[in-house]
């Protein structure tokens, strides 16, 4: 098994063993990690590396934007579909242009939020009895 396989397997296996929680706090994760490849290629001027990138960061938004749940989350839940909503359609409009300054606001709104996630994610299996 080659190194990049078995990195395959083993992000495979924690996604499918992951709490609710810590799903999506590797979607931030994902988006964060495609949001600064994009911050990257746009320093480097590579327009297909952003153009993928940003891609990737909009997919990982979109995936947030349909899995919060507004019936249960109430307030806060509304609070975070606006949210997400403003980043993909941000991000649809970003991918034809280098717009560091606001690459770095989403990393810093999405590092906020990742954060806030891993904390309650954490709490929350800290406070799940073990079977």
């Amino acid at each position: 098994m080659t190194y990049a396989s078995a990195a395959v397997a083993y992000r495979e296996r924690e996604v499918l063993t992951a709490a609710p929680g810590r799903l999506v706090v590797i979607v931030f994760d994902q988006l964060l990690v495609n949001l600064r490849r994009a911050r990257f290629a746009m320093d480097a001027n590579n327009i297909e590396l952003r153009a993928e990138s940003v891609g990737k960061a909009r997919e990982a938004a979109m995936e947030l934007l349909v899995t919060t749940d507004v019936d249960r989350g109430g307030a806060i839940g509304q609070n975070l579909r606006s949210i997400y909503v403003y980043l993909v359609r941000e991000l649809i409009t970003l991918s034809g242009r280098n717009d560091v300054a606001k690459v770095d606001g989403f990393i810093t709104i999405v590092s906020d939020l990742r954060d806030a996630f891993a904390t309650v994610a954490t709490g929350a299996s800290a406070r799940v009895p073990a079977a």
